[in-house]
């Protein structure tokens, strides 16, 4: 990761514990890193991208020829995406699509071996589902807070952890969690 795209995670982490808008954090961000170390992959997607945190995090740590498409409903804060992944440095790195995720994964071309879900906790399974055919074997798919909302991820949680699809294995922060699960096929 570049010295200008950690700075800007820096300021990101003042400005948003401030303000106190939810993002990825810190903690959250190492296990991305890590995962993003070992397994190498290319071609990431984000769903849900808010401010941008984890664009720059993910974008930061691909290898050089990584690239990363990331999914905003809003178009206001998609223009936030694009201004912060390009402060940090990222921005030949980083594609933003503005739109309903469910309506512009099945439009995206190629296969993806990084996906972070971080959008309408409801929807989670719904978006794998859609992801599910432009997953290379060995892909990383991440879900964010799924110890917070618990509840609305289930449908997701018993997906991935009743699958033969996938391992799966829950990492746990304070009162929060994100559900890492591997494509097997």
């Amino acid at each position: 990761m570049t010295h200008k795209a950690k700075r800007m995670l820096a300021l990101m982490d003042r400005a948003t514990a401030l303000w106190t808008i939810p993002v990825v954090g810190r903690a959250k961000g190492r296990v991305l890193r890590r995962l993003i170390d070992r397994h190498r992959p290319t071609r990431a997607i984000e769903i849900g991208s808010l401010l941008g945190y984890s664009a720059i995090l993910i974008a930061g740590a691909l290898p050089p020829r990584g690239r990363l498409t990331c999914i905003e409903m809003n178009p206001y804060l998609a223009k936030f995406v694009k201004s912060n992944v390009a402060e940090a440095g990222l921005a030949r790195k980083v594609r933003v699509v503005v739109g309903d995720a469910l309506r512009v994964i099945p439009l995206l071309p190629g296969r993806f071996d990084f996906v972070l879900i971080d959008a309408a906790k409801e929807d989670y399974v719904d978006y794998l589902r859609q992801l599910e055919p432009k997953l290379l074997p060995g892909a990383v798919v991440v879900a964010d807070n799924t110890g917070v909302y618990r509840r609305e991820v289930a449908s997701y949680l018993e997906h991935v952890r009743g699958s033969r699809r996938y391992r799966s294995r829950e990492y746990a922060f304070d009162d929060d969690a994100m559900e890492v699960s591997i494509a097997t096929a």
